[in-house]
């Protein structure tokens, strides 16, 4: 699959996705101007719903610049968009139980299976089949369960770090500068290393 257009357009890709990660802020210093508050509000909103696709893009874009290695993207550059994208990424999903909608998944699928699939008699070892259905049901859906409470913790804390309104805001700022000063020929890493 050809990402050239993503990476030839990284500079446009970094700023919405800065202007996304900072919309909480824009959106709370522009909601009290009287004429402009409300629509300005309410665009903010809407690119803060779409943030999660936004970060897809930047970390897409970052993957695809670091796999083609591109020479109008650094590696500082694509370090930004994955972090960025990160960012907006996990914002909304660091709340969702993970975990028990995939232990849920897993059980329900293997007692479906032994269910449609092979049929149990009424009675096994004089105990009711249901019982074993019940087994079938929530040995596979604590194992995975239980797996992945991990991952999803460590997802909750990445959320809860990169999603923080102070680092959103750094995040979001650095986005726009860089991308900003990409478009104008500069680099914000090399003005910030060369100091």
């Amino acid at each position: 699959m050809d990402f050239s257009i993503l990476i030839n357009n990284a500079e446009y890709i970094l700023i919405i996705g800065g202007f996304v990660a900072m919309s909480w802020f824009v959106q709370k210093v522009i909601r009290p101007v009287p004429v402009v508050g409300a629509p300005v509000s309410f665009l903010t909103k809407v690119l803060s719903f779409f943030g999660f696709f936004i970060g897809i893009f930047l970390i897409v874009t970052g993957a695809a610049a670091w796999q083609a290695q591109a020479t109008n993207i650094d590696n500082y550059t694509i370090i930004l968009l994955i972090i960025a994208g990160l960012a907006l990424m996990l914002k909304p999903i660091k709340d969702f139980p993970w975990a028990a909608l995939l232990g849920l998944i897993a059980g329900s699928l293997s007692a479906g299976a032994v269910y449609f699939f092979f049929t149990l008699p009424e009675t096994i070892f004089g105990i009711s089949s249901i019982w074993f259905y019940v087994a079938l049901f929530l040995i596979p859906a604590v194992i995975v369960y239980m797996v992945f409470k991990f991952i999803e913790d460590v997802i909750k804390l990445l959320g809860m770090l990169l999603a923080s309104r102070p680092i959103t805001f750094i995040v979001g700022a650095m986005c726009i500068a860089q991308g900003i000063l990409l478009i104008l020929g500069n680099n914000l890493f090399n003005i910030l290393l060369n100091l």
